[in-house]
């Protein structure tokens, strides 16, 4: 009995190696399957995957560069180490007052954000490339009437920033936009448009500013909490940009809207 015994116990005991063995090699089995993701791609599902990049609606005019006038110009550092090349460039064709006005750190990243802005209802003011202050707001009050008249001298606030923009050869700034192009594509792409053209940004914005409207004096405003508002809606709703314009003044935009004209044939 004890003979027959140990038989069925061996004979139980093997058929359960088996059983293990045999589950063990079904379940490593699956999972090489599950984490085999080799495919074959036959030519014709290859062309099916590619991804056609639209075209610049506003292509960047080429450079033509001849290295016997320009003995010393050098190849352009990487973005992050560019903040210092473009202010030296800078500084070679505007005047000390202005230039001094131009921040100091991450430069390109910050005219590129400030641009792509301008059409917005906000501007985030961290991100503004010129560091200038300038006094308080001004307004007056309007006799027997709910709120307030822009201030006229409000408008010579800003003619620090459009002497300057008057006194730079328009050339030049647009040699240098084309030369550092490339650094103000890859910031573009870096704030979130892979794909997209930084020019046709720039052209989008420049049309957008010109189509400011022309609004004259006086112009109301109110105080509905802090900041002071437009009062009229149709004015409140502008962008950002386009008030900024509104609050330079009329001679002063109009100077600033032929300076983009002008810039704007030269970069498209």
């Amino acid at each position: 009995m004890k003979i027959i015994n140990n038989f069925w116990k061996y004979t139980f005991t093997l058929i359960l190696i088996f059983l293990v063995g045999f589950l063990y090699f079904q379940m490593k089995t699956g999972e090489d399957s599950l984490f085999d993701n080799t495919t074959t791609i036959n030519p014709s599902e290859e062309e099916d995957l590619v991804i056609e990049v639209e075209p610049p609606r506003h292509p960047v005019p080429e450079i033509i560069s001849n290295v016997n006038e320009k003995p010393d110009l050098i190849a352009l550092p990487q973005l992050n180490e560019s903040d210092e090349y473009l202010h030296l460039t800078l500084s070679g064709f505007l005047d000390d007052k202005f230039s001094s006005l131009i921040v100091k750190t991450r430069l390109i990243e910050k005219i590129v954000a400030t641009i792509d802005n301008l059409p917005r209802e906000y501007m985030n003011e961290r991100m503004r490339p010129i560091g200038f202050k300038v006094s308080t707001f001004e307004v007056e009050s309007q006799e027997n009437l709910n709120g307030f008249i822009l201030s006229t001298k409000n408008y010579v606030r800003y003619e620090v920033l459009v002497n300057g923009l008057s006194k730079i050869d328009i050339n030049l700034l647009a040699d240098t936009y084309l030369r550092f192009y490339p650094l103000l594509q890859e910031a573009y792409e870096d704030l979130g448009y892979p794909g997209s053209y930084f020019n046709d940004r720039v052209i989008e914005v420049i049309d957008h500013l010109i189509d400011t409207p022309e609004i004259n004096d006086p112009i109301i405003v109110h105080r509905p909490y802090i900041l002071y508002e437009f009062a009229h809606p149709d004015i409140e709703a502008l962008s950002s940009g386009q008030k900024l314009l509104l609050r330079l003044g009329a001679r002063n935009s109009s100077r600033v809207k032929q300076f983009l004209k002008e810039f704007r044939a030269l970069i498209s």
